[in-house]
């Protein structure tokens, strides 16, 4: 679409007639613009304001004998046909020498050359820039000072700051380029966008996050624009670059405009010019509502006035005052008006407007010479720490305040920011529940936006996208680098590629890779110590100490030598005495005969081979006993096919696996790929359900697999020697807050808190009743005998002591009823014999003498 420009001329009467036969002063001139046609309503105004009050240049009352005329003129450039009828149109307008002066902003086909604008002098209303160089210096006047003195004066200020390294921030204007080289002063101009409709301008924001990448902690703003400034500093506070440590340089001309009564609404350190001088401005203007609607900023209602005022001013000076009405209307040609323009003795050392003292160099006609701009400064509080006076367009610096800043070693958010959290699902780090998200990441976070005093909006991603490049990135990578996100919350691995791309904070969790399998079933076997030998073998041996212990009792018996013998080898002693010797006990018999030591000497030899075999069985079933033959390393995994096994789909640990190229990562990613819709899990809790069934084996990360342990049934994390990890939090490049936050950290470390948070998330569940029925793998394996192992040879033992017992007991009781019985049938064959004592049947009969019980 082509675009229009609109010429303005002078030709509105701004006067207040009392009645026809009055005769006025008139000054006419052009107010051009590129689609500005209200500049000259708010001319009109402005000018209609001050002639009713009937108030002078200097503030005294004036008589209604002065007038200004406005006439207005349409520039179009729709058509080539369009901009050559403008172009005639307009020099028409301008060969009227009544037409004194044109007035407006920048327009080539104006200000380069005489062809349109033929007698008048040009004021320029907006600033030159790199534009000056095409301008006639003797047809131009700017009413804004030159932007090379500006830029003069903004590279002496920068220098005296000591500023070494800057970005400078710009529109089309880099004139301070130059100027801040001559002090060896780096600079990295960043040209903004042309068109900036608001703060959320994409374009703008690309740039913005560009600059927060460099690092730079020095910038330069430079734009005449109010509206640009505004939305370049909304931006900039949204992406928190508006902090102590980075500093701003403004170069608008009405510094205390963009700051506004709310000071505390921007953070940080800003330096700017001022200009303006709002108290210049007529009250009856600055709060007149017309002009209000019009929503046009200081700067611009402070041009207006000046302008306006230096109109007035002229046609004062040629009317004396406007103190005396003319015989007939008196019209201002336009070679008085450049003569009384650069005549400075009559008319420029006079003025004093709202943007300062008007005097122009009249070697360069473009140039003002002398003003003065104050240096300020907005750090908890808008003050001014200097001037910079300009003589002959010559600054000179003058700082009233000391302007090195104590760095502050610390440092909390301003309570209006907020921080965009971008955070992705993955237990216990971030967990949503009820619509509420909590976990070991948001805890954290919690405490720390206390600790710094900052609010938070959170939200989450998927785990990878495709990037520009068509990369995988991990999703919240991805928000850090595009600028949607103040700092990334959750499961977030450090890594060197991840750091070519954005920031990290100090570690807050190290962990490796783990396999999450289900648990053994925990077996307890108290009579381990007849398992070397089996039941039959067992029932065998028994037979075998009776049959011995038998053939003693029958040898003994049928054998005449042994007739009269004191020591026999009765049934019970022969079956004790074999017992004995397979025991390697003693016993107080030895057989005699020849044929009893030759039974009892291969009765020895196989005792000894029973006992020798017994032992070292023994030990060799204890040994077997130990040995655990579950999975417990990758190398078990990748050695078997029976159980499957997998990871996580699109994890770093997927990643890490597939791009191995050793033993035994490369053998278990085939085996992973041959079964992907099993191996890879997208669905984690149906793998916890297959991993509790026995079907299944996951590696993750241990942190994340032992919290699934701790509260599931019958599971267990198996820590592995590879997949190193550290997590922390994820910042963009060149975030500021970034040592803030790694401050905060360093502190909660310090206090335990984050120890604290670890104790709370990987806490054992309670949920558990039958978790004693299983055993881990990091359970204790030792060789050592425990009591388990041998907790049945003490069973026994109990077991044959109380079967002692109850012998003795029975034998007792036996002996007793047949005392009672032997003693009822002795009364009745010898009723006179004394009485038996009731407890002499549990005397042992070889303590009673021949009278009777002891």
């Amino acid at each position: 679409m082509m675009t229009t420009f609109v010429l303005l001329l002078l030709g509105v009467l701004l006067m207040v007639h009392q009645n026809e036969a009055v005769f006025h002063y008139y000054i006419q001139g052009s107010v051009m613009g590129r689609n500005q046609s209200s500049d000259t309503e708010l001319y009109q105004e402005i000018a209609d304001i001050l002639l009713r009050e009937n108030t002078r240049p200097n503030g005294t009352i004036a008589q209604n004998y002065c007038a200004i005329r406005f006439n207005t003129l349409n520039f179009d450039t729709s058509s080539g046909s369009a901009i050559h009828n403008s172009l005639v149109t307009a020099r028409a307008n301008f060969e009227d020498k009544g037409v004194a002066v044109a007035i407006g902003p920048y327009i080539d086909v104006f200000t380069s050359t005489n062809y349109v604008i033929i007698n008048q002098l040009h004021m320029l209303t907006s600033p030159t820039g790199e534009d000056a160089e095409k301008m006639d210096p003797d047809w131009v006047l700017s009413i804004l000072p030159e932007q090379a003195s500006i830029s003069a004066a903004v590279a002496d200020i920068v220098n005296k700051l000591g500023w070494r390294n800057v970005a400078l921030l710009s529109q089309d204007d880099f004139s301070p380029v130059l100027k801040l080289g001559h002090y060896n002063i780096q600079v990295w101009p960043i040209r903004l966008p042309t068109t900036i409709v608001s703060d959320k301008d994409q374009e703008l924001q690309r740039n913005l996050i560009e600059l927060r990448k460099s690092q730079k902690r020095k910038f330069i703003l430079h734009s005449t624009k109010m509206d640009i400034i505004q939305h370049v500093m909304l931006a900039a506070k949204r992406l928190h670059l508006l902090h102590p440590s980075i500093d701003w340089f403004i170069t608008y001309p009405d510094f205390e405009d963009v700051i506004g009564e709310r000071e505390d609404s921007w953070p940080g350190s800003i330096y700017g010019i001022q200009l303006l001088r709002a108290d210049k401005i007529p009250t009856n203007i600055s709060h007149n509502a017309v002009i209000a609607e019009r929503n046009i900023s200081r700067l611009e209602l402070g041009l207006a006035v000046d302008v306006v005022g230096l109109l007035r001013h002229v046609i004062y000076t040629v009317a004396q005052n406007c103190s005396k009405e003319p015989s007939v209307d008196y019209i201002v040609s336009a070679e008085q008006f450049d003569n009384i323009i650069k005549d400075q003795q009559s008319l420029t050392t006079l003025y004093d407007g709202a943007l300062g003292q008007y005097m122009w160099h009249l070697e360069n006609g473009s140039s003002r010479t002398n003003y003065t701009i104050d240096i300020m400064r907005m750090n908890a509080g808008l003050e001014t720490i200097g001037t910079c006076k300009f003589v002959k367009g010559i600054p000179t610096l003058k700082f009233t305040k000391d302007i090195v800043q104590e760095s502050s070693t610390t440092y909390t958010f301003s309570r209006e920011e907020v921080l965009k959290v971008v955070t992705r699902q993955y237990d216990p780090f971030v967990m949503k529940i009820a619509g509420e998200y909590v976990g070991f990441n948001i805890d954290l976070l919690n405490e720390l936006s206390k600790k710094l005093n900052f609010k938070y909006e959170i939200f989450d991603v998927s785990g990878w996208r495709l990037d520009q490049h068509r990369t995988y990135t991990d999703g919240m990578v991805q928000e850090l680098i595009n600028g949607n996100a103040s700092i990334a919350v959750g499961a977030l691995e450090i890594t060197a590629e991840r750091e070519e791309l954005i920031s990290f904070s100090f570690t807050i969790l190290s962990t490796r890779a783990s396999i999450l399998t289900k648990k053994a079933k925990s077996t307890t076997n108290f009579f381990q110590f007849l398992g070397p030998f089996s039941t039959g073998l067992w029932l065998l041996i028994l037979g075998f100490v009776a049959v011995a212990g038998g053939t003693l009792y029958a040898m003994n018996r049928f054998d005449q030598t042994q007739r009269g013998v004191e020591q026999k080898f009765d049934l019970k002693e022969s079956i004790w005495y074999s017992l004995n010797v397979l025991l390697q006990g003693t016993t107080e018999y030895s057989p005699q005969t020849t044929s009893m030591r030759t039974l009892i000497a291969f009765f020895w030899f196989c005792v000894l081979v029973i006992d020798a075999a017994y032992t070292a069985n023994l030990a060799a079933y204890l040994t077997l006993q130990q040995i655990d033959d579950r999975i417990k390393t990758i190398y078990d995994l990748a050695d078997q096919t029976d159980l499957k096994y997998g990871v996580q789909k699109g994890s770093d640990l997927e990643e890490f696996i597939r791009t191995q190229s050793v033993d035994p990562f490369e053998r278990m990613w085939a085996f992973m790929k041959l079964r992907e819709e099993e191996t890879l899990v997208s669905n984690m809790t149906l793998a916890l359900e297959n991993i509790k069934n026995g079907k299944f084996a996951f590696i993750g990360d241990h942190s994340t697999n032992e919290y699934y342990a701790k509260q599931q049934c019958g599971i267990e994390s198996i820590e592995q020697n590879f997949g190193q990890k550290n997590f922390g939090l994820g910042f963009p490049r060149g975030a500021p807050y970034r040592d803030d936050i790694n401050r905060a950290l360093l502190e909660l470390k310090e206090q335990g808190f984050i120890d604290h948070l670890k104790e709370k998330w990987w806490a054992e569940g309670q949920n558990c009743t039958d978790d004693t029925k299983t055993r881990r793998v990091s359970d204790k394996t030792t060789a050592e005998l425990e009591l388990t192992n041998m907790i049945g040879v003490f069973i026994v033992l109990a077991a044959f002591v109380v079967l002692a017992v109850i012998v003795e007991i029975t034998e007792r009781i036996v002996f007793c009823f047949d005392a009672r019985r032997k003693k009822k049938r002795a009364q009745k064959e010898e009723p006179e014999k004394t009485q038996i004592d009731s407890f002499e049947g549990f005397r042992p009969p070889n303590e009673t003498n021949e009278n009777g019980p002891k």
